[in-house]
């Protein structure tokens, strides 16, 4: 019997194609690290981190914790001093990104419908950025964070995309058995494979398909975004 759904962002509930966006991201973000580090050292910097980030399997290391460890050993800089520019770019320049992405039509039927059948709700977006950052693509979306029991992010994740610890984590997190779950994303191996390796269902949105192994997905169900409200029905009468 499915309890929970989990949901990803980018793709899923909010119409955004990741190639297009995150060069215009990363453009902006160095530049506003310039006083501290060349643009042409931050970029490639600043993946590196994000990669040692996702990378890490340690329990006890939170990603945050993870990224900060690997992003001060390059930039030469206190994190007291990171902070205070990391804070006003996600406040102040971060929101200005808005025009690089669209709200599907249907994702305020599909949140409504998920919460009138009673399902737990997760906002399972892969958990390397902060929370503020996840807040305002939440809004892009026209998402309430009220709706979710839990919004994974990077101050209060261990794990990320596309491990299978990282769904893992997330079932512990609202005392639901995973295959109690369903995983509901675009990515096929991000959001598919990942959560079907921790026991998940799974239902991959047709919509903005990414699929970087190229390898076939095995999504228990697919649709588009506007499947989605009927689908969770049926589901519940299962």
């Amino acid at each position: 019997m499915t309890k929970a759904v989990l949901f990803d962002l980018d793709g899923t509930l909010l119409d955004v194609d990741m190639e297009y966006f995150l060069p215009h991201y990363l453009k902006r973000l160095a530049a506003h690290f310039a006083g501290l580090v060349e643009p042409e050292t931050f970029v490639p910097g600043l993946l590196a981190s994000t990669q040692a980030m996702i990378e890490n399997l340690d329990p006890d290391v939170t990603n945050k914790e993870a990224f900060y460890q690997h992003f001060c050993s390059w930039m030469s800089h206190p994190v007291e001093k990171i902070n205070p520019l990391i804070h006003d770019f996600y406040q102040n320049i971060f929101p200005q990104l808005e025009h690089l992405v669209r709200r599907y039509d249907h994702t305020p039927e599909v949140m409504a419908k998920a919460k009138e059948l009673g399902y737990s709700l997760v906002l399972a977006t892969n958990p390397i950025f902060p929370l503020e950052a996840i807040y305002h693509r939440m809004s892009w979306a026209g998402l309430n964070k009220e709706d979710f029991a839990l919004i994974t992010s990077y101050e209060s994740m261990h794990f990320s995309k596309p491990h299978p610890q990282y769904y893992l984590e997330i079932a512990e997190k609202i005392d639901t058995a995973p295959q109690d779950c369903l995983m509901i994303g675009n990515d096929v191996d991000d959001d598919i494979a990942a959560a079907a390796k921790a026991g998940m269902k799974t239902f991959l949105v047709e919509n903005l398909v990414v699929n970087k192994s190229g390898c076939k997905s095995q999504a228990d169900f697919c649709g588009r975004v506007e499947d989605i409200p009927a689908f969770l029905e049926k589901l519940k009468g299962e």
